[in-house]
């Protein structure tokens, strides 16, 4: 019980104090992108780089561990979809939204703290080994049906192009393959630039949570309350029920890792949700409520998950 209040009081007293100061006027609008561009653009992809570098990667492609994470994501994504066509009567950008956000978890500015504090560089490479599909998988999955879904008329090589443009110019993806190519390399990584990009880890934490505190201060509760609880249910139960049990009993995941899965599958709707949805025009509401409420709520599924694997 300490143990897991030591691991998540310090998370969510950094976004308290974020949010706080946003509501006070002290954090503006601009600083919130500035520090978040920072955090996304330069610290994270350096942390990525500077973990994956120096970490011993297992000798296979652990199929194991992403088939206990994302069989499960792809099943709920599929349920998100069905439940907005079907039941909240939303269009196919709509359902798709949806379904993003029962499966896109918040790993960098909630997944990463917590799995650090929980379990340190023991719980750095099965983490990080989903993070490096993460995006990949979910980002370009739902560009693709959203682009499928908007424009009918749109040409294949058009859309492979944009696609291909936009993985290609994402930071995360450049450090976690700037670290897999040292990695694998066997270069080793100058001491000079292992102290930049080791201070500039050590942003990473007090920087995401703070923003991400100031975010939940513009967002809150704008409607579509009803789909946004089915929504966050999915997202903070269910997924995570399905990581547990895939792991556990379908592929024999080793329990430890199995645990951080589980954990990063029952974090709050990420803010990309939220991106998605102002840029192609459609369920901002469902996207601002499932992000307030799912990050609101996974304050008490955090403790409990973390309270049953004993940490």
């Amino acid at each position: 019980m300490e143990i897991t209040l030591n691991i998540l009081l310090p998370v969510f007293g950094i976004a308290a104090i974020g949010y706080a100061a946003a509501k006070l006027g002290w954090f503006s609008e601009q600083a919130e992108g500035g520090v978040s561009n920072f955090i996304f653009n330069f610290a994270v992809p350096f942390m990525l780089f500077r973990t994956i570098a120096k970490t011993d990667l297992p000798d296979s492609i652990p199929f194991d561990l992403f088939g206990s994470y994302y069989i499960p994501a792809i099943i709920v994504y599929g349920i998100g979809i069905l439940a907005g066509r079907a039941a909240f009567g939303r269009d196919w950008q709509g359902a798709i939204l949806t379904g993003m956000g029962c499966t896109f978890s918040n790993t960098v500015l909630l997944g990463l703290p917590i799995i650090v504090l929980a379990y340190g560089e023991a719980g750095a490479l099965p983490f990080f080994l989903i993070l490096s599909v993460h995006g990949l998988l979910i980002f370009t999955g739902t560009t693709i049906l959203l682009e499928i879904a908007r424009a009918e008329n749109h040409s294949i090589p058009k859309l492979v192009a944009e696609v291909v443009r936009g993985l290609v110019k994402n930071p995360i993806l450049i450090g976690i393959a700037f670290g897999m190519a040292a990695n694998l390399g066997g270069i080793h990584i100058p001491s000079s630039l292992d102290r930049i990009a080791e201070t500039m880890q050590g942003a990473v934490l007090p920087g995401a949570l703070f923003v991400l505190g100031a975010s939940l201060s513009r967002y809150g509760i704008a409607g579509r309350v009803t789909q946004s609880v089915f929504l966050v249910s999915t997202k903070l139960a269910l997924f995570p029920i399905l990581v547990f049990l895939f792991g556990t009993y379908i592929f024999g995941l080793d329990p430890h890792w199995t645990a951080v899965a589980t954990i990063t599958a029952a974090q709050p709707a990420g803010v990309m949700v939220y991106i998605f949805a102002s840029r192609y025009g459609t369920a901002h509401a469902l996207a601002t409520t499932s992000i307030f409420l799912s990050t609101v709520m996974s304050v008490a599924t955090n403790w409990l998950i973390l309270w049953y694997f004993g940490v």
